[in-house]
């Protein structure tokens, strides 16, 4: 009987362990701050299926927090999946015009995806918001090398101002889902295991 009630136990720990019901579901309750730094564990341990399902978990639970969307699109963009980075990217700015993480990557799909005009809108908005944002500056410089032709170093203040990140995603990117509680938004979750040989992404 004894070994039973302990064979029984042992089989619920690891059923447990396996689907993660538990501890998601209290992630659930705390926020999405809690699922967030779970997807991010997941990725810094290489486990990307894992992270996908978190950031999806997330945005599920809290379609009004762009936070998932812009985590999951970042990933989807390392693994280059450069469409859906966008569409996910796209979303989170939808939600939250001001994210800046999201309106960066989102830049660097462009880049991605040789769309230059749409990047360099973009890196300027996100300069609007940081004027000290390094990476947006370099990413400025590499969009008008590849839409002009024009040498990195020769670029000038006046060619590197742009609109503000409201307007800065155009009519040519992706269309995003519009994100609602009462209907949150389900995306594929399908994503190459490597990165296409010419990608920005590292």
């Amino acid at each position: 009987m004894g070994r039973s009630i302990v064979l029984a136990g042992m089989l619920l720990i690891a059923a447990m362990a396996i689907s993660g019901g538990p501890r998601v579901a209290v992630a659930d309750e705390t926020g999405p701050a809690s699922l967030l730094s779970m997807a991010q564990a997941a990725e810094a341990r290489g486990d990307n299926r894992m992270a996908i399902a978190l950031y999806q978990r997330a945005q599920e639970a809290f379609p009004w927090e762009s936070a998932p969307l812009t985590g999951w699109g970042l990933l989807a963009a390392r693994l280059g999946a450069a469409e859906q980075a966008a569409t996910l990217l796209t979303a989170a700015l939808d939600i939250d015009p001001d994210d800046i993480d999201a309106a960066a990557g989102l830049a660097d799909v462009m880049m991605d995806l040789q769309r230059p005009d749409e990047a360099l809108a973009l890196y300027a908005a996100v300069l609007s918001l940081d004027p000290a944002h390094a990476a947006a500056r370099d990413g400025q410089r590499i969009a008008l090398t590849l839409r002009d032709g024009v040498p990195a170093t020769d670029a000038t203040p006046a060619a590197l101002s742009g609109p503000s990140l409201a307007n800065a995603v155009t009519t040519e990117t992706p269309t995003a889902p519009v994100a609602d509680p009462a209907a949150p938004v389900l995306l594929d979750t399908s994503l190459p295991t490597t990165a296409p040989a010419g990608s920005l992404w590292r």
